[in-house]
């Protein structure tokens, strides 16, 4: 911010010259113009704007098309609450630049061929975002709120009446920046008077602040009801900077009316996962044509409207993906995932009485999992059904089976799943009492009790 040194000595030797001692005064008749204090303050207002016009940064010129310039991550999810990373930052204010200066390489932590490298080179030689005195730029760190109205500040008109904070004193580094940022609209002044200099700015803040940067207001009728209109399950219509993130992630046709914008066409986002089932922070989602499936049955899967598979009791539902997201990892394997949740409820849970299943019983699957998640314990179908219903929001077709079990057929409640055309069962209550023997996608007739189907 070089051009702000010339500035700030431009309103430095205005404060000398009011704290000089005045000529004596000299009669003038009154008059209705204005007076030379006043004078001399527009002329200096005036000199303001036209040097930060002629040497301030500029951002492109958008016109009507407005092309998205922030994306969902590798899994079709904003992270709204996540941080923004200084690399990411860097990326986006170059892709908004006009005519951003490219340079050679400049950090030591920046390699070269880095997908940030020369946004990074490109917005450290224009002073918008630098790096530390030994060289580096710390790319994966977090961009704080101080560090955006220091850079947001590079392109925007000096002179305007700055708007203070309890937390940023005079003599803070990003003082001038965060309160022309804030003048200019770009933050608010919360009721306790702070700013949080050292937050990081987190991704939704990003795309409100950028999207006010660029002068952007998104039409919220269009957003709120177009089928076309992106979606990101982390990201409800309720969520504060929903508009806000749909304005920043969607390209779109716009025409500026009095009350901000009109969409006229928008460009249908799609993220990149593959076509299928995908459990994504232990939300099981359906992928197609690069959208997520929702309000739909899929191979038996009910998806709701908010993308994730649904039992139809929502509480349940965040009991199962908590355990999900709880019991299991990326570095495991589908199947090693499966053998994961079936050693939690085998480990977890004790055995109690419990009215039983009639033959043909169907959608008891539910009550009876959130019941024995609840309680601690359960019989076989209180097993069978956590299980069943842990399997599924992993992807797989797994499916109760009410039956019976040894050569007195007792009522027994089991788990089925087919893989590779071949059927397997699954018994969790069992392996809780007979601990040497294996009931984990065990073959029939290879176990120590026969099953009985009819």
């Amino acid at each position: 911010m070089k051009h702000n040194q010339v500035i700030a000595g431009v309103l430095a030797a205005v404060v000398l010259l009011l704290g000089a001692k005045p000529p004596a005064p000299v009669q003038h008749p009154i008059s209705s113009g204005r007076g030379p204090v006043q004078s001399f303050f527009d002329s200096v207002q005036q000199m303001i704007e036209k040097y930060t016009e002629e040497h301030a940064l500029k951002l492109r010129q958008e016109g009507s098309s407005h092309s998205n310039y922030m994306n969902g991550n590798e899994w079709g999810m904003f992270e709204p609450l996540e941080s923004l990373t200084r690399a990411e930052a860097a990326q986006i204010l170059y892709t908004l630049m006009e005519a951003p200066p490219e340079v050679e390489a400049v950090f030591s932590d920046v390699p070269e061929g880095a997908w940030y490298a020369q946004a990074v080179n490109s917005l450290a030689s224009a002073g918008v975002i630098c790096g530390d005195e030994e060289g580096n730029f710390h790319p994966e760190a977090p961009f704080t709120r101080a560090e955006c109205a220091a850079a947001a500040a590079c392109f925007l008109p000096l002179g305007r009446l700055p708007i203070t904070f309890v937390d940023v004193p005079v003599d803070h580094p990003d003082y001038e920046a965060i309160c022309t940022a804030a003048a200019c609209g770009l933050f608010s002044r919360p009721e306790d008077g702070c700013f949080r200099p050292d937050d990081p700015l987190t991704r939704a803040e990003a795309a409100a602040v950028f999207n006010r940067l660029l002068g952007r207001t998104p039409d919220a009728e269009t957003i709120q009801t177009s089928p076309q209109v992106r979606f990101f399950p982390d990201v409800p219509v309720t969520h504060w900077a929903y508009a806000q993130i749909m304005e920043a992630t969607i390209s779109h046709e716009q025409e500026e009316l009095a009350e901000g914008e009109h969409w006229v066409s928008l460009t249908e986002e799609r993220h990149p996962l593959p076509d299928g089932f995908h459990n994504i922070d232990g939300w099981l989602y359906c992928a197609r044509d690069g959208k997520f499936v929702r309000s739909e049955i899929v191979n038996g899967f009910a998806f709701g409207a908010d993308g994730h598979f649904t039992t139809g009791n929502l509480p349940l539902d965040a009991k199962l993906s908590e355990i999900i997201r709880t019991k299991t990892n990326d570095t495991m394997t589908q199947n090693q995932k499966l053998r994961a949740v079936y050693g939690y409820v085998r480990d977890q849970f004790t055995y109690i009485k419990r009215k039983l299943i009639a033959k043909g019983q169907t959608g008891w699957e539910p009550a009876f999992a959130e019941a024995f998640l609840n309680d601690g314990r359960g019989n076989c179908f209180g097993y069978a059904a956590t299980f069943c219903l842990l399997a599924r929001e992993l992807g797989y077709d797994a499916h109760t089976v009410v039956g019976w079990l040894g050569g007195n057929r007792q009522p027994h409640g089991w788990v089925e799943i087919v893989l590779d055309g071949k059927t397997y069962l699954y018994d969790a209550e069992l392996e809780m009492k007979y601990r040497s023997s294996n009931f984990f996608q065990a073959r029939y007739g290879s176990t120590r009790f026969d099953y009985y189907k009819s």
